[in-house]
């Protein structure tokens, strides 16, 4: 049996690579924004007059609450979608970035490195769904999802060199440029570029998972092919 492979059109194939790319930034920001203060702590310190555990806790406060609450972030993704928790996750991942960046104080500054944090883990999962829409048939997901494990690598090191760039050059708080403005042209973007696949109703399968009538075996095959 001869399967005839039908190119797409040059439209769709333009509004993936357009929406692969936002998605790609969003991801590299998550992970640059994990190394972007290993740079520019002891100017953090000497600014705010922050003792060597107080800077530790700078440090970590981010992967603390992004790692700890991304199974969370998981569920909230399956129960409501995917498009939602992403631009929920945006809002919050640009305000707590801005907030960083005019932080007058240590506790100002922990707070809204948690808060970015908490966003993150809001943001990550969602991303892995939206992906999962954006690519539905499975070849182009699988060629995006090896494109998609390179860019951890590119976020963690270009969080060092941004990093770097702005203590030498400007100020700290720039470095919470960067995460801001992606955030912020996520939720801008996001809505014209990913579609909106909604959410499965508890208990409720897809109609096209399994044909009309099924015989035992079929239905059997069919409930695992699903699962």
């Amino acid at each position: 049996m001869t399967v005839a492979i039908v190119p797409l059109p040059r439209r769709v194939v333009a509004r993936r690579r357009q929406a692969f790319t936002l998605l790609a930034f969003v991801q590299a920001t998550l992970i640059f924004t994990i190394t972007v203060v290993s740079v520019p702590l002891p100017a953090i310190g000497r600014e705010l007059g922050l003792e060597r555990a107080q800077l530790i806790l700078v440090s970590a406060a981010y992967a603390l609450s992004f790692s700890g609450l991304l199974l969370f972030g998981g569920r909230l993704a399956d129960r409501y979608g995917g498009r939602r928790m992403l631009l929920i996750g945006l809002f919050v991942f640009a305000a707590t970035s801005i907030a960083a960046g005019y932080a007058l104080n240590y506790p100002m500054l922990v707070g809204a490195r948690f808060g970015q944090g908490i966003g993150a883990a809001i943001i990550a999962p969602a991303l892995t769904a939206v992906l999962r829409g954006v690519f539905a048939d499975p070849v182009s997901y699988h060629h995006a999802m090896a494109k998609w494990g390179g860019i951890s690598v590119l976020g963690a090191t270009s969080g060092v060199v941004l990093a770097g760039i702005a203590t030498t050059w400007v100020s700290w708080r720039w470095m919470f440029a960067a995460p801001a403005l992606i955030a912020t042209l996520g939720l801008l973007i996001a809505p014209r570029l990913v579609p909106d696949g909604g959410r499965a109703h508890r208990g409720q399968r897809p109609a096209s998972t399994c044909p009309p009538r099924c015989s035992s075996p079929a239905a059997s095959r069919c409930s695992a092919t699903a699962s």
